[in-house]
């Protein structure tokens, strides 16, 4: 026999949990779907941010083709040749030998009319050694100068070269406007090793262009290169 107090306990708290709505209402299944609603709105959260790291993943790839093209352009930039640095005392020694000889004819001139110069025109003579102290010194650094400039190049079209201390001067001939092609060797060039490759073009303008300073194997071999890239044409 069960006492009147449990059952009207019991029946309070079957009141309660009849009466009250959030208990009532309470559906497992919802709770799932809000839980995973949450892991989807997570989801989606995660999928909208992903194509920030998508354009900076594709920051490296322009990097990259901006590196090739550099690496490109370096590749050009180093096929163009210099001359050999032996030109440089050879240029040198040549401009000492004409200097020596302008030096010669005016001594030889003060020799002769110097009691007149010096009569008529008292600073003459020391305008001279001034003049000729500096066309000495330019002696001296216009070749080094020069040979800093001198940059050339031969490929299978064309033969360019960029060169000029005070007034640079480039110079561009395609290999279809080649005539034929010589070599030369002076005295003080022999002496150095060196060479120098004469083309003779096509057309009145600058039908002829000399490159000097090249050793005397390297100076056949570019020859023998512009034959082959011009073909039965030339001479």
């Amino acid at each position: 026999m069960v006492p009147s107090g449990a059952v009207a306990g019991s029946a309070s708290w079957w009141g309660v949990l009849a009466v009250s709505p959030e208990m009532s209402s309470f559906d497992p299944a919802e709770s799932d779907e809000s839980v995973s609603g949450e892991s989807v709105s997570g989801e989606s959260v995660r999928s909208d941010a992903a194509p920030a790291p998508t354009v900076a993943a594709e920051l490296p790839a322009i990097g990259s083709a901006q590196s090739g093209d550099e690496d490109r352009s370096s590749c050009e930039e180093a096929t163009d040749e210099r001359l050999d640095f032996r030109v440089v005392p050879a240029w040198m020694m040549s401009g000492l030998v004409s200097l020596a000889v302008l030096a010669a004819l005016g001594v030889g001139a003060t020799g002769l009319f110097g009691s007149e110069i010096r009569s008529e025109v008292p600073w003459l003579p020391t305008a001279g050694l001034g003049l000729f102290a500096l066309l000495a010194l330019w002696t001296v650094l216009q070749p080094f100068l020069a040979w800093q400039r001198w940059r050339f190049r031969v490929d299978d079209k064309l033969l360019s070269a960029r060169y000029g201390i005070v007034f640079h001067e480039e110079k561009i001939i395609p290999m279809s406007r080649l005539q034929h092609v010589d070599l030369t060797r002076g005295p003080i060039e022999r002496a150095f090793g060196l060479a120098t490759l004469i083309v003779h073009t096509a057309g009145s303008e600058g039908a002829t262009f000399r490159l000097p300073g090249l050793r005397d194997a390297r100076a056949r071999a570019l020859r023998e290169q512009v034959l082959e890239a011009r073909g039965d044409d030339v001479v």
